[in-house]
């Protein structure tokens, strides 16, 4: 229960105090063109500052016992208008809130005083760098003339000039394709070929290279006003159940240019903005994404320690303010339970590690709309041992993976994050090279699961190029040709690479930057990635909305999903090794109402030597096509492909090149 406050009782609610200045007291400024604007009591349980007509109501958290007060700025003076306290004995438990009778047309500004230390609102809306210039000013005889001081401060703002006027059409999890990138290092070099590098408009420049990659949902690492200064003590994140990154410490303190941090969760990076106002250019930015069909999701960090309504609370600001189609959740904390039940985020896709007791619940539900989404470092882990040919990786681990699906949530299939190599520097490094990052080579993953391909770092060897571009082949059709929904990392369908830094959480700089640079190779890997996209939407058997049960319940023929190797029906671990074939039946999916899929039979050979296959005979008298096979440039052939050569008998046997994928296709 509220109690109303009349004017009457103003007064003595908030009692005046004697003019202060912003600095605490300390500097030569006072208080400027003194406003009196009248305040009542505000509504604690609405964080930040807001504004209904003439009223704008301000609530902060407070320690216990802080001395505070609000700062009113006209905008662009240095000293505040008005300062209006907060005493302790007004707060509800530890929530000062107030509503200020401030004109329209009155342009200001605010930040908070706290035990003497002006501080901005972590739930402000917007914030705005105001820059103050001291002019240089005469010393004692003899002494010279002061030079002039430049002083910078965020000052925070509630007034909304922006609006989103889209809302993109839910894409399920089975016809996503993701892209994750930074805001910044996705456009900062010039190759990029945007007028507005490092920004949301220039981001917005390059929507068309996204829609021409075939990309329909966008993963942005964090983009709100995260710290960039790290702590003097040494931090880390959880970016799984249990893998911590850490962060240097002490010495020589770097720029987070990730942004896996705290910060003011409620706006846009300021300096991300090439405007000077970041709400309405990130507005425009998810508008223009929605015009071209793809979803946007944000990435966020929170602490253990956060709890779950406040963590509800800064999601439902950018999905009502900004509407956004979901959320990637970084860090480990109770506050998953609150935000995975929030009922205004059930039509919002919620990216995190993973969901193992609400799954189990959907899956006995199966919702009409997966908003649940698995993303964590398993099949990456598990793929990358896969491709260099481990002699312990279970195939039967790989085809769970391959396969993997779920009535409940989603699963999302990457071989490269921001944590690790890129996917050019995994066939390029077997060692990380992590110098540049100030700690001596001790921070991140020392096991990455990769494999130079015989030479540390750039080759000039031609059969080691030759190796690295089909592995880099065989690494996309893996990611593509899983049930999962495929997320390639910035810069890797252009052979991105970071010199063997796998951890440049630190590198805003040209080794953290996606290079753009053209060169036939980048070109080539760009065609094939682009093949791989476009394969994957032409046949919906390889993204089904419901698991794979290895069954023929809909008497076609032949079972769903089927495993292979050296005899058909069947994998011999004996006879193959590093290998396994999957047949996808096309009975099982439609390309248009009434027109089933293809039959789709995919040889996965990450052996050393070639291997050979054993491939099913077809019904109704249809037969094989190659057409994909990543030991040639081309890696896909036109058109329906080359009529795989036929041999007698039920298990033709086929031959696979070292180190290669083919597909199949019957028709």
């Amino acid at each position: 229960m509220y109690i109303l406050i009349n004017s009457d009782q103003e007064a003595d609610i908030f009692p005046e105090k004697k003019s202060q200045r912003a600095d605490g007291g300390k500097g030569d400024g006072c208080m400027q063109n003194r406003t009196d604007y009248a305040v009542t009591m505000g509504r604690p349980e609405h964080p930040g500052a807001w504004s209904e007509g003439n009223r704008v109501g301000f609530t902060v958290v407070l320690p216990e016992g802080a001395e505070a007060e609000l700062l009113l700025y006209r905008e662009g003076e240095e000293f505040p208008c008005q300062e209006i306290p907060l005493p302790e004995e007004k707060r509800i438990g530890l929530a000062a809130s107030v509503c200020v009778e401030i004109p329209a047309e009155e342009r200001l500004e605010y930040n908070y005083r706290v035990n003497g230390h002006v501080v901005s609102d972590p739930c402000a809306p917007g914030i705005r760098k105001t820059h103050f210039r001291h002019a240089g000013s005469s010393s004692r005889k003899g002494e010279g003339t002061r030079e002039g001081v430049d002083r910078e401060e965020i000052r925070c703002v509630w007034q909304k000039n922006y609006g989103v006027k889209t809302c993109l059409p839910v894409i399920p999890y089975e016809d996503c394709i993701f892209y994750k990138a930074n805001v910044r290092g996705l456009t900062m070099e010039k190759p990029a070929g945007v007028r507005h590098p490092g920004t949301f408009l220039g981001l917005q420049e390059f929507i068309p290279y996204l829609k021409n990659l075939g990309i329909n949902s966008l993963i942005l690492m964090p983009l709100y006003e995260f710290t960039e200064e790290p702590s003097q003590t040494e931090s880390f994140y959880l970016l799984d159940d249990s893998v911590k990154v850490m962060q240097p410490s002490g010495g020589d303190q770097k720029k987070n240019y990730w942004g896996y941090a705290e910060g003011l969760y409620y706006t846009p990076k300021l300096s991300y903005s090439a405007t000077g106002n970041p709400q309405k250019e990130f507005a425009d930015l998810t508008d223009a994404l929605h015009l071209a069909g793809i979803q946007l999701l944000p990435e966020f960090y929170f602490s253990p320690e956060a709890g779950g309504r406040q963590v509800t609370d800064v999601l439902r600001h950018w999905l009502l303010t900004y509407r956004i189609d979901g959320f990637h959740l970084v860090g480990q904390g109770d506050w998953i339970s609150t935000v995975r039940t929030d009922p205004l985020l059930k039509k919002s896709r919620i990216l995190y590690t993973d969901f193992p007791a609400s799954v189990r619940e959907l899956r006995s539900k199966k919702p009409q709309f997966r908003n649940l989404g698995i993303y964590n470092l398993s099949f990456e882990q598990a793929m990358r041992r896969f491709l260099k040919g481990d002699p312990d990786c279970s195939p039967e681990e790989i085809a769970g993976l391959l396969r993997r699906n779920d009535s409940g949530c989603g699963y999302l299939n990457f071989m490269a994050d921001q944590d690790g190599f890129t996917m050019a520097d995994m066939v390029s490094y077997g060692e990380k090279h992590n110098e540049e990052n100030g700690q001596n080579n001790r921070d991140g993953f020392d096991c990455n699961y990769s494999w130079n391909c015989g030479e540390e770092g750039p080759s000039r060897k031609k059969a080691v190029r030759i190796l690295r571009r089909q592995q880099l082949r065989n690494a996309f059709l893996l990611v593509m040709t899983g049930q999962g929904s495929p997320v390639i990392y910035s810069g890797d369908e252009v052979l991105n690479s970071q010199g063997g830094n796998n951890n440049a959480w630190c590198q805003d700089n040209t080794t953290g930057w996606v290079s753009w640079k053209k060169s036939r190779d980048t070109e080539e890997m760009l065609a094939f990635v682009k093949k791989c996209i476009g394969f994957r939407k032409e046949h919906p058997v390889l993204r089904q909305r419901q698991p794979l049960r290895m069954a023929d319940y809909k008497k076609t023929g032949y079972p769903d999903i089927s495993y292979h190797s050296h005899t058909a029906w069947m994998y011999e671990s004996g006879q193959t090794k590093a290998g396994i074939a999957v047949m996808y039946s096309g009975g099982y999916a439609e390309k248009s109402p009434g027109v089933p899929d293809d039959m789709i039979y995919i040889a996965y050979n990450m052996y050393w030597r070639p291997q050979f296959f054993a491939v099913p005979d077809l019904l109704d008298g249809k037969q094989w096509y190659i057409k994909a096979d990543t030991s040639s440039e081309e890696g896909f052939y036109e058109g329906d492909g080359i009529v795989l050569e036929k041999t007698e008998g039920e298990g033709k046997v086929f031959e696979v090149p070292p180190r290669t994928v083919i597909i199949l296709v019957g028709k």
